[in-house]
């Protein structure tokens, strides 16, 4: 499996946790009583949310630099000429 590969499945999987978490905090806002332990559920998915952002900006640099690595190769095997085999 390829590093791109790899990071289109992480980036998948935040993702769907970040539709999970849009969907609690949905949730919560449509509470009438929010009590302690449901305000501090809230306050840890915000966090979350915020973690998940930092690592996809992460994931975007590193997914360029794959990229720009995948390119670069490209480009040099299409600069190889094949050795022509002497007679």
């Amino acid at each position: 499996m390829g590093h791109l590969e790899v990071l289109r499945e992480k980036i998948g999987r935040l993702r769907e946790e970040i539709a999970e978490i849009q969907e609690l905090n949905k949730r919560f806002r449509l509470r009438h009583s929010n009590d302690i332990e449901a305000e501090v559920a809230h306050d840890q998915r915000q966090d979350r949310l915020e973690a998940i952002q930092q690592e996809l900006a992460q994931l975007a640099t590193l997914g360029s630099r794959v990229r720009s690595v995948a390119e670069v190769k490209e480009r040099h095997r299409s600069r190889l000429r094949p050795v022509k085999q002497a007679s």
